[in-house]
């Protein structure tokens, strides 16, 4: 069964050529043709993943212009061996205009979010009476499903119109069970960055403080939108 989806997976994109002798009944024509309504219908369910993973993408392009956007890129073989969750990894990559590249990232990431692990996210709460020693030792990571989303373009109030025009960077995070977008500034961002490993709360806040003016208070911001977890 192997063998044979890998030799049709071959023949889809190399072409006729690559399709063993004997794999199907029927003479070429007849293989053809069946190999081309496959070819057809897995194209259009890539292009549906994608309208499904970018809808407001979609909206601000328009149905037509995206809809050769999309057509243009699984063509150009982006989608090739991705499952129909994956398939947009790379397309805002792929988009010239600004805007609407931004808005595919923020929706790639809010689905990166959705669907990360679950985890407890670290509050505000659990903080409440610890000294100052404690805070500063205790051990952090980021949460598996905190996204930082640097914006190249003035999209922020598109994505919320409660978003002022010149925000530079949305975090996405699922503190509980729904994703939630807030801003964030760059300095924030590297922090959050910074989190990707384990490390004490006291290096988070010490870096802060050298790019931002109250680093404790935006370390507070980002336990407070559920940037991330205990160890």
């Amino acid at each position: 069964m192997h063998d044979g989806q890998a030799a049709i997976a071959a023949s889809l994109l190399g072409g006729p050529a690559y399709l063993p002798a004997g794999l199907f009944a029927g003479n070429d024509a007849a293989v053809l043709r069946g190999l081309r309504v496959h070819a057809n219908t897995v194209s259009h369910a890539r292009l549906v993943a994608l309208e499904d993973t970018f809808p407001r993408t979609r909206q601000y392009l328009g149905e037509t212009l995206f809809n050769r956007l999309s057509r243009d890129f699984v063509d150009a073989g982006y989608a090739q061996h991705r499952s129909p969750g994956n398939i947009g990894a790379g397309f805002p990559d792929w988009l010239a205009d600004p805007q609407a590249a931004d808005l595919a990232r923020v929706e790639w990431a809010w689905l990166e979010s959705y669907h990360a692990a679950d985890a407890p996210a670290l509050s505000l709460a659990e903080l409440a009476g610890s000294d100052e020693a404690a805070l500063l030792d205790l051990l952090v990571r980021r949460h598996p499903a905190a996204r930082a989303v640097n914006l190249a373009s003035v999209v922020a109030p598109l994505v919320d119109p409660g978003f002022a025009p010149d925000v530079a960077v949305l975090l996405v995070a699922r503190p509980m069970a729904e994703v939630r977008l807030s801003t964030i500034d760059p300095a924030a961002a590297f922090a959050l960055d910074m989190a990707g490993e384990v490390l004490p709360l006291g290096n988070l806040i010490a870096h802060l403080d050298e790019t931002h003016p109250d680093g404790a208070a935006a370390v507070a911001a980002l336990i407070g939108a559920g940037a991330f977890e205990r160890v």
